[in-house]
């Protein structure tokens, strides 16, 4: 395994934990600015930098795809041109992610894919582009009334980031070899990256 992509890939990990656990905050009314536009505001510039660590993260299985991908996105505003974009450059490029469901008596771990509950690629296009509407500054001139709708609530959304998170599989590009990613290991509560091999 590359030690430095890897400690990329977690650090950036570690940013996305930290952001969403100041965006729970928040969200509890335990860290407030004064004001619930400007805490939706704040809210809003955590939630966009968590979703574009998740993505950039996922490219450092190929430098070369992370300078690709990262020229193309300084230009997309809106996240499902960015999300085909990524896609055509690493199909595999979002993460996966898994629950461990058993140990077979070799040592082989036996994972399961999360069904539901979970930050899905629409969900992504969807709070991307609503956390980019939010940063645009407040026309004083007109008539609509200044309200953020996010949709689901701050919580659910952070739910649903951990849920894609909190074990993932990263794939590569130009090999079978893959990571199995625990956001929270048990020996110290960083992030870990496990190389694996997958087999039938």
């Amino acid at each position: 395994m590359n030690d430095g992509l890897v400690g990329i890939y977690c650090n950036c990990m570690e940013d996305v934990k930290r952001r969403l656990a100041v965006v729970n905050t928040v969200a509890k009314g335990n860290l407030s600015t004064g004001s619930e536009v400007f805490d939706y505001e704040f809210v809003a510039v955590q939630l966009r930098k968590s979703l574009e660590f998740v993505v950039f993260a996922s490219m450092t299985a190929n430098k070369k795809l992370y300078a690709e991908a990262h020229a193309n996105f300084a230009n997309h505003w809106k996240a499902k041109a960015m999300l085909s974009g990524l896609d055509r450059l690493h199909p595999g490029f979002y993460p996966q992610p898994i629950i461990l469901d058993h140990v077979k008596e070799s040592g082989a771990k036996h994972f399961e894919h999360v069904n539901d509950g979970y930050l899905t690629q629409e969900d992504f296009v969807t709070l991307y582009d609503l956390c980019s509407e939010v940063l645009h500054t407040w026309n004083p001139f007109t008539n609509k009334e200044r309200h953020i709708d996010f949709k689901r609530s701050v919580a659910e959304w952070v739910q649903r980031i951990e849920r894609l998170l909190r074990l993932h599989l990263m794939r590569f590009v130009d090999r079978e070899e893959i990571w199995v990613v625990d956001m929270e290991t048990s020996t110290n509560g960083k992030v870990h990256a496990f190389t694996a091999t997958p087999s039938s």
